[in-house]
């Protein structure tokens, strides 16, 4: 729990004077922690200025207060907590300030504010005094850099943002001729080139400042403004385009802004969620916002989809001897003789049902009676997915991905565990840690595609928790005597009712072993307690990363019925928390396949590569395995709610202890890489085996070849069942 306290919201509320939705605020957690500002949507990243010290650079900084020059960094929108951020190019990080950045609408084309100073003199550049001007460049990978045609370093042309469309860009100066200090401007996009700045007016611009505009898809123009009557300092206004101009800008209400300095709107297209910039809490940060309403109110009991149909055509002809018989074709292939038939369909869809006469000598179509297109849909209604029962502890999944809300775009959704816990997102994982039926509530945010309008559903379903050391009606028990006569009871679980299959399948999914217990701290598989165990099974050492713990097991089998004689006698040699688990499906690849995974598919995925280059006896990286290692960061970067445990093998030449010992220093050395390449170390697991996990025959060479390998084990990372309400958009 202490690793996530950092990340927990800040969350405030304020109803909004014009209509019933609030808006809620939370820090957006992007690390490493700097001095960040103005973002700006790019599909689901945020490209935002930042003041940072870059390695490798010249230290460069500001004369009149000391701090980095700004850079424009990239992070993906931290929708699920925290996120690290990478510099968004090399190629256009000047040593002047760089940003804040738009882009054209294909994302083709980045225009940004930069010092009109000499880069190859950065010691020229004072803070903000020098000018600054706006400049293009195509999104290349070697992004050669133009200027605005009408930069002047007698004034600053700042803070762009283009339209939706590409045709219009609207940026701030304090060129002359403007209302006072900055004002906002536009240029019309005309045979590839921009028309002279255009002032927006009065209505806009005031004697004040007016800067950081973003111009919305639906039209609305953001901008923050030092104008009298806000809220702080620099406020942000919204305004709605009117015939050739602008309404009067209105201020928008706490907690967007504050007593501090609040600008850098950007939405996204529904413009219910996005992001802004603040120095309220004494520096810039990025900060999230979404619209919303009253949560949890009139939530409905779940009705359960039923894919179930009987058909009975009723009348029939008579045959007269004929060879010939009735058969529903139900238009998922399974045919059914007679008149009457039943079947549940695997799931939604349009089936092209009819009945047919068929020629019995050689089974053609001879006429058809009915025909009728089917459809089968699920019922209108948000949809918690989730077996309907589990044991205390243990973490059960849920998820909203079958909601069915047809012309809803889904903002958002939260989740009331009925144990006091709030959870938000569109997958979640929850451990009760009391038995009990509890009433799960999911409330689901969503914009009307046709009107814009925010709306939420509730629904509601029970979650029986069973107490995983107590006999309930709906265990399966069995009993047995121990090896001092005492009657002791084997019980497991059964889950009556799991639409969506989220819930392991015995004999298909998954296999069953013991769990002797699971601990924090690492522990040699030469431990005395393992000595009298290990005369009838292989102890397995396990790292679950879902649990952070180590975890010694005995038995793999594909029953219950086979983990039975296992378990007694784990019993019966004094193990007796022992229980009987389920091993996840270990789904093997290689790289090439990687990139074609999607999220879910990753969990438990595993890279198993024997192609792993160190030196004999030694922990550095060969060169050779880097560009193994560029592949997994990379899938690493585009998935960032993926957990990596690096498992180390090795053969088993040379002592066990030794083997153990240099397998930890090479997984050590790969977790180094990792996070010297971007990623957070809290996502990576560093684990060595030494040669206890053999998978070929060790006395050959080639099977001592493939037992030398690291193992790449994907997992999805859950969040902690304490966790309160997190704060993020569903996109």
């Amino acid at each position: 729990m202490k690793r996530l306290l950092h990340i927990l919201p800040w969350l405030l509320l304020a109803v909004c004077a014009k209509g019933q939705w609030t808006y809620e605020v939370e820090h957006a957690a992007i690390g490493p922690a700097a001095e960040d500002y103005a973002p700006v949507l790019l599909d689901s990243n945020l490209v935002f200025c930042s003041l940072r010290d870059r390695p490798g650079m010249v230290h460069v900084v500001q004369a009149d207060n000391d701090k980095p020059l700004s850079d424009l960094y990239i992070a993906r929108y931290p929708d699920h907590g925290p996120t690290n951020c990478e510099l968004l190019s090399e190629v256009l990080a000047s040593p002047l300030n760089d940003g804040p950045a738009t882009f054209s609408p294909d994302h083709r084309t980045i225009c940004f504010t930069r010092n009109l100073g000499d880069p190859r003199h950065p010691a020229r550049i004072r803070g903000g005094g020098a000018a600054l001007g706006l400049f293009f460049a195509e999104r290349s990978g070697d992004e050669r850099v133009v200027a605005f045609d009408y930069n002047d370093p007698a004034f600053s042309n700042v803070h762009p943002t283009i339209s939706a469309d590409g045709t219009v860009l609207i940026f701030a100066s304090d060129r002359p001729g403007g209302f006072g200090g900055m004002d906002l401007y536009r240029c019309i996009s005309q045979d590839g080139r921009w028309t002279r700045p255009e002032n927006l007016g009065p209505a806009i611009n005031g004697p004040d400042n007016e800067v950081f505009p973003f111009l919305h898809p639906n039209g609305t123009l953001y901008f923050s403004s030092s104008r009298p009557g806000g809220h702080g300092q620099l406020d942000i206004y919204a305004a709605q385009p009117r015939g050739g101009g602008w309404s009067g800008p209105v201020d928008l209400p706490e907690p967007l802004n504050s007593a501090g300095n609040d600008i850098g709107y950007t939405a996204f297209p529904t413009d219910v969620s996005g992001a802004f910039s603040s120095d309220r809490d004494g520096s810039d940060a990025i900060y999230l916002f979404t619209k919303t309403l009253p949560r949890f109110m009139d939530c409905q009991e779940q009705a359960e989809n039923n894919y179930c149909y009987q058909f009975d055509e009723g009348r029939t002809r008579p045959m007269k001897g004929l060879p010939l018989k009735y058969r529903w074709d139900l238009g998922d292939g399974t045919l059914v003789d007679g008149t009457m038939a039943r079947h549940c369909y695997a799931g939604p869809g349009v089936y092209n049902v009819h009945l047919d006469l068929i020629d019995t000598t050689d089974n053609s179509v001879f006429f058809t009676e009915a025909r009728k297109e089917l459809e089968v849909a699920d019922i209108r209604q948000p949809f918690i997915a989730t077996p309907d029962s589990v044991r205390t502890n243990r973490q059960l999944r849920l998820n909203g991905l079958h909601t069915n809300l047809p012309d809803q775009f889904i903002e958002d959704m939260r989740w009331d565990m009925g144990d006091g816990s709030e959870l938000r997102g569109d997958r979640i994982t929850h451990a009760y840690k009391q038995p009990g039926t509890y009433a799960v509530r999911l409330d689901v945010l969503t914009t009307d595609t046709r009107s814009g309008v925010l709306v939420n559903q509730c629904i509601t379903r029970s979650i029986v928790v069973i107490d995983r050391f107590k006999d309930e009606e709906d265990a399966v028990v069995a009993s047995y005597q121990d090896a001092n006569g005492i009657t002791r009871e084997f019980a497991y679980q059964t889950l009556p009712s799991d639409q969506f299959e989220l819930a392991v399948k015995e004999g298909e999914d998954v296999k069953f072993t013991v769990e002797l217990f699971a601990t924090r701290e690492r522990m040699s598989l030469n431990d005395a307690r393992f000595t009298e165990i290990r005369k009838y099974y292989r102890v397995i050492e396990r790292f679950d990363p879902e649990r952070g713990m180590y975890t010694y097991s005995v038995g793999n089998a594909n029953s219950i019925e086979e983990m039975y004689a296992v378990l007694k006698k784990v019993k019966e040699l004094k193990f007796l928390d022992g229980e009987v688990m389920t091993i996840a499906p270990e789904k093997v690849t290689d790289m090439s396949r990687l990139a074609q995974l999607q999220m879910e598919d990753l969990n438990n995925t595993v890279v198993r590569s024997s192609s792993v280059y160190f030196a004999t006896d030694k922990a550095e990286i060969d060169a050779r395995f880097l560009p193994q290692l560029d592949t997994l960061v990379k899938i690493l970067k585009d998935h960032p709610d993926a957990g990596l445990v690096i498992e180390a093998h090795t053969d088993a030449r040379g002592t066990e202890t030794h083997n153990m010992d240099l397998s930890e220093l090479r997984a050590q050395a790969l977790v180094a890489h990792f996070r010297t390449a971007g990623i957070d170390p809290d996502r990576l697991f560093a684990v060595g085996y030494g040669e206890s996990q053999p998978i070929a025959d060790d006395r050959t060479e080639a099977g001592r070849s493939r037992n030398r390998r690291v193992d790449f084990r994907f997992n999805l990372r859950r969040q902690d069942q304490a966790q309160q309400i997190r704060i993020g958009p569903v996109h």
